[in-house]
Order: structure tokens, then C-alpha cells, then sequence
């Protein structure tokens, strides 16, 4: 085996699946080999069912290391593997060199958001011995590779890749999308995680609660339900049913594209890296797109020459539309750095690194 790739808190396999039909596509399948941690409760598609999966428990870590030292090399989507993996692989100073995290946002930023118990405490230790020692670090914002070095002492390779389908350059008919005639259609956020910061978002946009807007909200994911609680709460009392739109369910992705599709303006309030899947392909799609200046994602933008708007400010220009010269430089933009080409060809780079 040449190249294994390991999946780690994956919910709903949004990544997983569409990434293994994405190396199926291009690459030799035989060259690769999958593996996604899975608990008990976890469920799988019906597509996943038909890999490996490894338990998150002792067991299922001694079998990880054993995949591992067969392989030529290793790369970990995203780091949240169990405890056991991590304390194990923390050790193996040798095996990591071959091996390359692909960082996922969340994984990074546990540096401040973890939880503070002693447990946590450990894991992030063992963590932090992993990111020192591994010999590659794959992602497209370089900010978030000089993150890894400044928190964790990261001495690996940097390697740029877009990695997933999510974050190609999409184009669908807006003209066969459903709209009411007149109405602004505002997403705010990407799910139900606490670090969307909906509530704050609300707050600055209820000045326009009785202008014709509708705020879609997804909460389908990656959240607790106490917080999705209190953000529909929240909705509802400043917008009001029929103006607030929770999305509860997670959603198809031919579906959710049509989502997006819909939204006239998108407000990311996320103090750290997330939701560039939703953002490359909102700007795709020629959308209004709100982010926050001090976060990694923000730098991207420019570094790429992509028009977004602050999210730092108090929103008064949201209801503006955005000017057809900044659609069509964004659509430009994103068809040529963003291509199925360019990703494949970034993964040809990686592979043969």
C-alpha cells in the first residue's frame, strides 16, 4: 500500500465520501487505502460501509499503527483522533515523518477552544507531540500552517492544496432557483457550532427585521443542542416566523447547493478558519459574503483576489447588493483557481512529494 488516508470526526461523512469517489476518479484506487475512525454510535453511509473503519479504542489504535508502518505514506484528515491513537502516535517519532495532517480548521484551533478538563489537558499534550514531529502539513490557508508553527512548534512541510470537492468552483442556473420577488435572502453562518456567533449577528441585523429579508440559518450540524436552542430562540424573537428559516435537517448536497444558491448575502462570524466549502462556493455563485479581518480565511481571500465584506463592522451596508464588476471578478477568480484540474493536479504534487 502505497498512500493511506485516515478520517477522523467526520459527521455525516461529508468529507469522506465525497473525497474517496474524487480519488476513484483520478487517481489508481489500488495505490490507496481508507481508513475512518468510527465509535459505537457512530452510523455510516451506505458508501462508507464498503471501507475499513478502525474503533476508537485501544484496539483500534494498535491497528492503526500497524496500517501505518505499511504504508509509504500517511496522510490524517483532520486530528481528532481518539486518545489512544494520539498517545500512541505521540511516540512514534520515526513513523511520523512519512505522515501529513490535513487541517481542518477545528483540529488547529482546539489550542483555544479545547475543553480545560485534565483529560483534554493530556490529549492536547499528545497532540502537540504529533504536530511537532509530523513530516507534512497539507492546506490552502498558509495562515493556519504559521499557526501550527507558532502554537504547536509544527517543523513539517507546508503543501497547498484546496483538498476536497466541497471548495471546487461551483456554477448551477440561478434562474431555476425559487425567490420571492423583492425579498434579500441572508444566510448567517454554517451550522450549529458556537463559534458561528449567530446571536451577535442577529443583534446587528435587527435593525432590518421589518425590511424584506429572510435569515437562513443552518443547524443541522456539528452543535449542541442547548445552543441551537437558544439560536432559534433567538431568531424567532428579533425576525419572527417567516422571516427566520432554521435548517434543522441535514440536507442533500444537490439541495443544499440550491440553498446556497437562493442567498443573496452570507455573514460568517466565526473567529477562527471555518466554512470555506460554503464561502468558495458562495462566491462562486456570485454572493455577498461576510467574513471577520483578523481570521486566516480573510488573508486567503486577498492573498486570491477575492472581494469579500467585513463581518467586524455593524452591517449597514448589507442590504446593498454587490456590484456586477465584483461578481463577475469573484466568478473569474474562483473557475480559474479553483478547478477539478488544479485540484488534481495539487494531489499529483502531494502524492509524489
Amino acid at each position: 500500500m502505497k498512500y493511506l488516508h485516515v478520517f477522523s470526526g467526520d459527521e455525516n461523512q461529508k468529507f469522506s465520501s465525497p473525497f474517496i469517489a474524487f480519488i476513484k476518479d483520478n487517481f489508481d484506487t489500488k495505490e490507496h487505502r481508507f481508513l475512518i475512525q468510527v465509535s459505537k454510535e457512530q452510523k455510516l453511509s451506505a458508501e462508507l460501509k464498503r471501507f475499513n473503519t478502525i474503533s476508537a479504542n485501544f484496539k483500534g489504535a494498535i491497528g492503526l499503527l500497524k496500517e501505518i508502518r505499511k504504508a509509504e505514506k500517511v496522510y490524517f484528515h483532520g486530528l481528532n483522533l481518539s486518545k489512544y491513537s494520539l498517545a500512541i502516535l505521540s511516540c512514534q517519532q520515526k513513523q511520523l515523518q512519512k505522515c501529513n495532517w490535513i487541517i481542518w480548521g477545528g483540529d488547529l484551533y482546539q489550542y483555544h477552544y479545547r475543553d480545560k478538563s485534565f483529560q483534554a489537558k493530556i490529549k492536547e499534550i499528545f497532540r502537540k507531540g504529533i504536530i511537532r514531529n509530523i513530516g507534512g502539513l497539507i492546506t490552502h490557508l498558509y495562515g493556519d500552517y504559521e499557526l501550527a508553527k507558532k502554537w504547536y512548534g509544527a517543523k513539517g512541510n507546508y503543501y497547498y492544496s484546496f483538498i476536497y470537492p466541497s471548495n471546487l468552483y461551483k456554477e448551477i442556473d440561478l434562474n431555476k432557483i425559487n425567490k420571492e420577488e423583492g425579498r434579500i435572502y441572508i444566510q448567517v453562518g454554517n451550522s450549529a457550532d458556537s463559534t458561528n456567533e449567530h446571536i451577535e449577528v442577529f443583534e446587528k441585523l435587527a435593525k432590518f427585521k421589518n425590511e424584506n429579508i429572510e435569515i437562513i440559518c443552518p443547524l443541522s450540524y456539528s452543535g449542541k443542542q442547548e445552543y441551537v436552542n437558544e439560536v432559534i430562540d433567538k431568531g424567532m424573537e428579533i425576525f419572527g416566523e417567516g422571516r427566520f428559516l432554521p435548517i434543522l435537517e441535514f440536507m442533500l448536497y444537490e439541495d443544499y447547493l440550491n440553498l446556497l444558491g437562493k442567498v443573496d448575502v452570507a455573514i460568517f462570524n466565526h473567529r477562527r478558519q471555518r466554512g470555506l466549502g460554503n464561502i468558495s462556493t458562495l462566491l462562486s455563485l456570485g454572493k455577498k459574503v461576510y467574513i471577520r479581518e483578523e481570521i486566516t480565511t480573510w488573508s486567503f481571500c486577498e492573498d486570491h483576489g477575492l472581494v469579500v465584506y467585513s463581518a467586524n463592522n455593524d452591517f449597514k451596508d448589507v442590504l446593498e447588493p454587490i456590484s456586477t464588476t465584483d461578481i463577475e471578478k469573484n466568478h473569474k477568480l474562483m473557475k480559474e483557481q479553483f478547478s477539478k484540474e488544479k485540484l488534481v493536479s495539487d494531489w499529483k504534487k502531494i502524492f509524489l512529494s
